[in-house]
């Protein structure tokens, strides 16, 4: 699958590899484990750039994504751990990138419990469960899922699924793999809003916001405006006729409402500050300042 014909004939974005992650792990809770986890920001970084992420080979550039780790508690070789993952990709002028970047997916996950042995190679098994390995699988899987979605639409599918996987997978008493409640962050519950149909009005509007609109601002504006209202207006259909608390939605607006705010300056009608507003309230002072600014 190609993530689109104009990202093969004129992006190259994509090498083997796909991924470059910059990892990095904060151990200030957890001082008297130096020792045991002084190579494990580097181990962590050599597993996931180092890995095939997909079978597809794009050549050129590659995602760039980052994690921050917390490590708050170590009982000899086990630990649990919260995560930051972040990752981006260059918004287009023409068929050539750009200097700017938009923010692809945010997410902090505070519930990682693992074990780490120094000097223990780091393997991928995709048919057994790891609580260290999976969890930065499920991860870049998202990570790759997001990207190819943002350049052709629905083309991020095999990689939700192979994070679903991952959950199913694993044991429903490991923390962190549960199932969550009501708008309560879940790894489970996340992919199963992704892959859920009743959600491709979400997805649908992911691409038309990156590729037909982010990508097309420099060019042609009014398109451009057009399909990132489009994505606006999906999310305030979904969370009118479907679940309004829907962990899409929050993730969403977490990673792009600064851009939203910055972006609509440029955009005639401000009425959009107050759908924002209406679907988006926990930004609520963001719209509202960039509404007021001129």
């Amino acid at each position: 699958m190609l993530r689109s014909l104009f990202a093969f004939c004129c992006l190259s974005m994509i090498g083997y590899a796909q991924i470059e992650c910059d990892v990095t792990v904060n151990l200030e809770q957890v001082s008297s484990a130096k020792d045991k986890l002084q190579n494990f920001e580097r181990d962590l970084e050599s597993y996931i750039n180092g890995q095939k992420w997909s079978s597809e080979d794009l050549g050129g550039e590659k995602i760039k994504c980052t994690m921050n780790i917390f490590i708050t508690a170590a009982d000899g070789n086990s630990f649990k751990a919260q995560a930051f993952i972040g990752s981006s990709r260059p918004i287009f002028v023409g068929k050539n990138p750009s200097q700017k970047k938009t923010p692809v997916i945010r997410i902090f996950d505070d519930k990682w419990e693992f074990t780490y042995v120094q000097g223990q190679p780091l393997y991928r098994n995709e048919t057994q469960y790891d609580p260290l390995t999976d969890f930065i699988d499920y991860y870049m899987y998202l990570v790759m899922g997001f990207d190819y979605d943002s350049y052709d639409k629905l083309s991020g599918t095999p990689f939700f699924r192979k994070a679903s996987l991952i959950c199913s997978q694993a044991p429903s008493s490991a923390s962190g793999w549960d199932r969550g409640t009501g708008s309560t962050y879940s790894k489970y519950n996340f992919t199963e809003e992704l892959l859920n149909p009743t959600n491709q009005l979400f997805r649908e509007g992911w691409y038309a916001y990156h590729f037909r609109g982010l990508d097309l601002l420099a060019t042609k504006p009014e398109k451009g405006y057009d399909n990132i209202v489009l994505m606006v207006n999906n999310i305030k259909s979904l969370k009118q006729n479907s679940n309004p608390r829907a962990i899409l939605f929050k993730i969403f607006f977490d990673t792009k409402y600064g851009e939203l705010a910055e972006v609509f300056k440029g955009y005639n009608d401000k009425n959009i500050y107050q759908t924002l507003i209406q679907i988006d309230q926990a930004h609520q002072t963001s719209y509202e300042e960039a509404a007021g600014s001129r």
